[in-house]
């Protein structure tokens, strides 16, 4: 299925929500870099993957709305 006809269907949506979900979590608990500027990237890329989770999650359960009235 092309990108376009995913932005439109809940289920897509959602699980991508789950898997920047996971990805952030995971990197915010596993990976350990050695300096002090690597330890901020991570933590802001994990904050940034958890922010885009929330940003799916709530798009698809609004298409899911939106579907089933």
């Amino acid at each position: 299925m092309l990108l376009r006809n995913r932005l439109h269907d809940s289920q897509s949506m959602i699980s991508f929500g789950m898997f920047c979900l996971a990805t952030g979590i995971v990197a915010q608990r596993f990976i350990h870099p050695p300096t002090d500027f690597l330890q901020g990237f991570v933590a802001g890329l994990s904050g940034a993957l958890i922010g885009l989770s929330i940003v799916f999650n709530v798009r698809g359960l609004t298409l899911r709305r939106q579907r089933n009235p």
